[in-house]
């Protein structure tokens, strides 16, 4: 599935603008702050149901205006018919339609379109607190598999139940901790096997990308991995509730693991450069769009957001030679001839749009 036109109406610094795009390569060039970014956030939004910058839609405004619209029309070879996909904000309530009917929950339009965004901060999955790492594999693996994100509802709903009940009504815990233990189980082991298949993948796209041998890892971590069984798990949630209603939380299972990133068999948040790191989420983000090509059998769209620019010559035209083999491809740059070699799409001009 690609993108065929994109359609903003009062959106960020767009008032009224329509965009038709290659099945390929878009180029989107300009200084900085023209808009270039705010496209690639709205074709985002559009197989997310919410923006990569902000959770407030009051921001996606643009300015003296009280609503926005966002229209995506897509076309799948697989089918004769276009997709069209709306975002409409208008008094303070925003309304997600698919062919014009819309949807009941946020989770009906996630994995209908897949992408794969990299931005200049990507580093910060290496850098950053777990919770960002968290939060990519859950939506990445959510993407992929409708139960994951299922059970990772069901999970989130229960754990603010319980945790409410441990402030609240503590010896009522217990009834939370069957279906709890079922559900993390569940995720961890999710979790871990995605970890393994991650770095698989990161190193058969290095090697086929600069012809050489690396030695990318990603291991799941959490405390509650030793657990094997959901008598285990309950048997733990009630040995440690002391522990909990004093912490006021439960302070173990899937919402606090992590994942540790290692380069060379070092830890990277440790031991790896700016460049190491940047060069790791680049390869990462290179293997979840692999990844999803071969289990959905459908090639993600990919949004880039200057995050090459901190590569040599070499590491970055390598890597360009490699996107052009793969789905369509949306990048943003300062300077079109950095990306000479992308010709065989369009470009964009943003500074001279009229927006």
């Amino acid at each position: 599935m690609f993108l065929k036109e994109l359609s903003l109406c009062s959106f960020r610094n767009y008032k009224n603008l329509s965009f038709k795009f290659s099945e390929k390569i878009n180029v989107l060039y300009g200084c900085n702050g023209v808009g270039k970014t705010n496209i690639l956030e709205a074709i985002y939004m559009l197989g997310n149901g919410y923006s990569f910058k902000t959770r407030f839609d009051k921001e996606l405004i643009q300015y003296n205006d009280n609503n926005y619209s966002v229209r995506g029309i897509f076309n799948d070879e697989n089918i004769s018919y276009n997709t069209i996909i709306d975002i409409i904000y208008q008094k303070s309530s925003k309304h997600i339609l698919i062919d014009k009917k819309e949807i009941k929950s946020r989770k009906d339009i996630i994995g209908r379109v897949l992408y794969i965004l990299f931005l200049p901060n990507d580093t910060e999955l290496v850098l950053g607190d777990p919770k960002a790492r968290r939060d990519y594999f859950n939506m990445f693996i959510s993407t992929i598999s409708s139960e994951y994100l299922n059970i990772l509802i069901k999970y989130t709903k229960l754990l603010k139940m319980r945790n409410a009940c441990l402030v609240q009504k503590p010896n009522e815990a217990y009834i939370y901790n069957k279906d709890l233990a079922k559900y993390a189980l569940y995720l961890i082991d999710q979790n871990n096997q995605y970890a393994k298949m991650f770095g698989q993948y990161m190193n058969e796209i290095f090697s086929k990308i600069f012809n050489a041998n690396n030695l990318y890892d990603i291991k799941y971590s959490n405390s509650a991995m030793e657990i094997k069984t959901e008598t285990e798990y309950i048997e733990k949630l009630e040995s440690t509730l002391q522990t909990q209603i004093k912490m006021k939380t439960t302070f173990f299972g899937p919402h606090r693991g992590d994942y540790i990133f290692s380069y060379n068999s070092n830890n990277s948040k440790r031991f790896s450069s700016q460049g190491e790191n940047r060069m790791f989420t680049l390869i990462m983000k290179l293997a979840s769009e692999l990844m999803l090509s071969n289990i959905k059998k459908c090639s993600p769209i990919l949004l880039i957001d200057d995050a090459m620019l901190e590569l040599d010559n070499y590491k970055r035209d390598s890597i360009l030679k490699y996107i052009k083999t793969r789905g369509q491809v949306f990048i943003t740059v300062t300077e079109e001839d950095k990306v000479k070699d992308l010709n065989d799409g369009l470009s964009f001009d943003i500074k001279n749009i009229n927006i």
